[in-house]
């Protein structure tokens, strides 16, 4: 068996027992394909629970955007303005064809109610029925029963209340009571109502040299997009330096001047410079190379060191 009838079975299933049916189908077939179904909420795109409130629309599928994108295909290769044009002509023709379609269908309902009709009479004929009162039914197909009221046009299996047009069961009271089916079909498949769906087609427009321009240009070039991550500094920007920091050796005449007729009590004149200690006395002023001490110790220690040396090189002469 394959799976896709399967996951089909289940989308269009009418009630909430014929989908736990198809569920449990589903299911015996490959757990994994069942675990994966459920994971996708089949409640949403099961017709068992669609809402009923008059609409009669059993999609289950994308079939209208499937074919107006098929039909825009080649304009969609086109620049913005001649794509939209050419769209634009292809609904305006599309729409004059479905006019003259309905314009010429004789029927009280569309061709889509008959479709619908030839499907469901091969049950309906070999239907059961016990009549009740108040236009009820009790219908019987291959052993199930189902519960008809022919006065609010609805019946148990929810199919007719989703569709608007009768199901099997109640196209077998129908068939059987010689009742006429346009009674009992919704109006939203009146003929009459599809011609007012295209009674108001697209107008033709006139060339680009009659459209209305105005001071804006109609194509503009478009924003640059926020880039991630940490913003790169301008080269022309230069780091601004610290209060303690030294000046820069390039300074301009203006700037030197500036300087020169600074007050003598302003605060950058007046900070105190660091002092430099030295390691070896601790002093300030100078450091431990230019230290005092360190020259003195090794002026003392050279006539040693010159001693060692002259004793080391007679023992080897001797030698």
């Amino acid at each position: 068996m394959d799976m896709k009838p399967l996951i089909w079975n289940l989308a269009w299933s009418y009630n909430e027992k014929q989908y736990k049916n198809n569920l449990e189908r589903l299911k015996e077939y490959d757990e994994g394909v069942y675990n994966d179904v459920m994971n996708s909420n089949p409640k949403s795109w099961c017709r068992a629970f669609y809402k009923i409130d008059g609409k009669c629309c059993e999609d289950v599928e994308n079939n209208t955007v499937e074919s107006f994108n098929n039909s825009i295909g080649k304009a969609r290769e086109k620049p913005v303005m001649p794509m939209l044009e050419t769209i634009r002509r292809l609904e305006m023709t599309r729409i004059s064809l479905r006019k003259a379609i309905a314009n010429s269908h004789p029927g009280k309902f569309t061709t889509y109610v008959q479709k619908f009709l030839d499907e469901e009479h091969e049950d309906a004929a070999k239907c059961t029925i016990w009549p009740c009162t108040s236009g009820k039914f009790e219908v019987k197909i291959s052993g199930q029963s189902e519960r008809v009221d022919m006065t609010l046009k609805k019946c148990t299996c929810c199919k007719w209340d989703i569709c608007g047009i009768p199901c099997q069961h109640a196209y077998g009271v129908i068939l059987k009571n010689n009742l006429n089916p346009d009674d009992y079909v919704s109006d939203w498949f009146l003929t009459s109502r599809l011609r007012e769906t295209y009674n108001e087609a697209m107008i033709p427009q006139r060339g680009s040299n009659y459209w209305a321009r105005g001071d804006v240009a109609l194509v503009t070039q478009p924003p640059e997009p926020l880039q991630l991550g940490r913003k790169k500094k301008d080269k022309k920007q230069k780091r601004k330096k610290g209060i303690n920091e030294s000046p820069s050796k390039k300074k301009s005449k203006k700037n030197k001047k500036n300087n020169k007729d600074k007050e003598i009590g302003s605060p950058s004149q007046t900070k105190p410079k660091r002092i430099m200690h030295c390691k070896k006395c601790g002093q300030g002023g100078h450091n431990s190379r230019s230290c005092a001490k360190r020259a003195k110790r090794v002026s003392h220690s050279t006539p040693t060191v010159l001693c060692s040396f002259i004793l080391v090189l007679m023992t080897v002469v001797l030698l």
